[in-house]
């Protein structure tokens, strides 16, 4: 399945539901060709700010990775309204830091999701989203 036809998927699964602003800008740039970054701005359960961009024109990290790999595919699938919600794997899930990347895990319906952050900055002084993908939860 190419990038284009992840997109069309994905904006037939989200349909007309009405979403929430912030899922409103994961939504434009999951559906659209938009080179741009988006930005987040995310507390977590500890009080912690994490602050991020979402690059939308990179294959290895951020959106086209998401869709590439993870939306529709063999390895960590995950749902276009799990992608619309990916925020809160930040504002309820575990935090750990390795390898220099802030990862997020939440365990949710039967499922393990993880977010990685990139902890380093950019030229513009930001974190960097990684990926957002999803596991099957085999504990019972």
């Amino acid at each position: 399945m190419t990038i284009e036809e992840k997109i069309e998927a994905f904006k037939k699964e989200v349909g007309k539901r009405t979403l929430t602003d912030e899922q409103q800008r994961i939504y434009k740039a999951f559906s659209a060709n938009v080179s741009h970054n988006v930005k987040f701005s995310i507390l977590d359960k500890y009080g912690n700010t994490i602050r991020f961009i979402m690059a939308c024109n990179k294959t290895r990290e951020g959106k086209l990775h998401i869709l590439e790999k993870h939306y529709k595919g063999k390895i960590g699938n995950v749902t276009a309204m799990e992608i619309l919600n990916f925020c809160d794997i930040i504002r309820y899930g575990e935090p750990i830091i390795i390898n220099g990347n802030l990862k997020y895990t939440l365990h949710r319906r039967n499922k393990t999701y993880t977010l990685i952050v990139y902890l380093k900055k950019t030229n513009s002084g930001k974190n960097i989203l990684k990926s957002f993908y999803s596991d099957l939860n085999t504990k019972k």
